[in-house]
């Protein structure tokens, strides 16, 4: 017999200036609820102030007679979720709190705390369906894949699930829609999300993605993701897979069945420069099908960098990436990473080559070693200032060896300041997204 369950699903609010999107992750769960008939919504509070958060959060609790509450974390959020689980279990007692997300899925252990009841990281969704219709008795959960829990004041750990390829709902949209006057990316507009495949097939050292899904790769149907997508409201669609143009011959059937179904969208998504400068043949189809915004983790312009990231690419690969994507009418939204090792020179370096390539789209990062990645397990010892509301890429958490951390900051911004400007000059005159303009409008 069901338990019954009264479900509020939190996305925590960070700081973010170029971009206020849906909660997909929690539109997944919503859509579960919604299967099994379970009274659920979503707080999403980037789209209220950070007053009053707490209070929101109560009164909501209050009102719609909340039991259940879940928390969906990243790294960036750790501290504020467990004070938040902290803060409302002294208040509700007798209310049920679950943490899952990126971060519980690569650290769960980490919110093993008294305040927090379950922490989800299976692969899947499959195990949060069997809990939502059977109960919360430990009996129960020790059978469920990917999940802790407390017994007896004991936290037990099960074993994943296997790695994932397909969802077991579609997502509650309704989210999306309801706020959709405050959803944006900076000077591009309004954008939903979709989500074509699971981890990722390459293993930079600064990024765990590559161990999520248990470590495997998988794809979705693709006709059931271009169902999904033709299905949206919105005439922007951002692909969040970590790499959609990897397969030529599965992004070719995409751009293929888009066309045939006479879809209309404007989409963005991820490349590696590699993809890109190996395979110019496949860009004419992906413009004629949509594609008019890649996003190219570049990260670096010296081999020697970007083969200390593992990046398993070369500058001569970032060269021709951004080059063909020129040739073809699609933006190249250039992301860089600054290396606590930079120097005043990579800098100026970097100046330079997004000048001589005609980069208009650039998007800085510092370089972190998230809990979970290689490059964590390199640097742990290193880290300073560790604290989860910075890691987030913009903040330092290694000490710089070749400037004072100031300075690194100071040059991070000044970057910026220096190349932000002509962004919003071309967006203001319409021509940022004609890419063969090298002027300022």
């Amino acid at each position: 017999m069901r338990t019954k369950f009264r479900v509020l699903l939190i996305r925590p609010k960070y700081s973010s200036l170029v971009a206020n999107l849906e909660p997909l992750g929690l539109e997944y769960l919503a859509g579960l609820a919604r299967d099994l008939k379970i009274p659920c919504g979503i707080l999403d509070e980037f789209q209220y102030p950070y007053a009053f958060r707490f209070r929101r959060m109560c009164e909501i609790i209050e009102k719609k007679h909340i039991s259940f509450v879940g928390l969906s974390a990243n790294a960036n959020t750790v501290d504020y979720i467990k004070r938040r689980a902290r803060e409302l279990k002294k208040k509700y007692p007798h209310i049920t709190i679950m943490v899952g997300g990126p971060e519980a899925e690569m650290n769960y252990r980490d919110f093993f705390t008294d305040d927090i009841d379950l922490v989800y990281y299976d692969n899947g969704l499959t195990s949060l369906k069997q809990i939502w219709e059977n109960g919360l008795s430990p009996q129960f959960l020790r059978g469920r894949k990917g999940v802790a829990f407390k017994e007896a004041g004991k936290w037990i750990a099960t074993e994943k699930g296997e790695p994932v390829c397909g969802f077991i709902t579609k997502p509650d949209r309704r989210t999306l829609y309801r706020y959709l006057k405050n959803n944006f990316i900076f000077l591009k507009g309004k954008f939903a999300l979709a989500k074509a495949s699971f981890s990722c097939p390459f293993n930079c050292s600064f990024c765990y993605c590559t161990k999520m899904n248990s470590g495997k790769y998988t794809e979705r149907n693709l006709m059931d993701f271009i169902d999904e997508i033709e299905e949206l409201k919105l005439d922007k669609i951002w692909i969040v897979d970590d790499t959609f143009f990897f397969d030529k011959e599965r992004v070719r059937s995409f751009c293929n069945e888009i066309l045939r179904r006479g879809i209309k969208k404007h989409f963005m998504a991820y490349s590696r420069a590699d993809f890109l400068s190996e395979n110019p043949g496949i860009l004419p189809l992906a413009y004629k099908a949509g594609f008019r915004d890649i996003m190219v983790g570049l990260e670096a312009i010296s081999d020697d960098t970007l083969d200390e990231y593992n990046k398993q690419t070369s500058r001569n690969d970032n060269i021709n990436a951004i080059r063909n994507l020129r040739k073809n009418n699609i933006v190249c939204n250039a992301l860089f990473v600054f290396n606590y090792t930079s120097t005043r020179e990579d800098f100026r370096k970097l100046l330079r080559f997004i000048k001589e390539n005609n980069l208009l789209w650039v998007v800085f990062g510092i370089f972190t070693p998230y809990k979970g990645s290689d490059a964590y397990n390199e640097y742990r010892n290193k880290l300073r200032h560790f604290r989860s509301w910075r890691l987030d890429g913009t903040h330092l958490t290694l000490k710089p060896t070749n400037m004072s951390s100031l300075e690194f900051m100071f040059r991070y911004y000044l970057i910026h300041a220096q190349t932000y400007p002509k962004i919003v000059v071309r967006s203001l005159f319409g021509t940022a997204y004609d890419t063969k303009k090298t002027g300022w409008i």
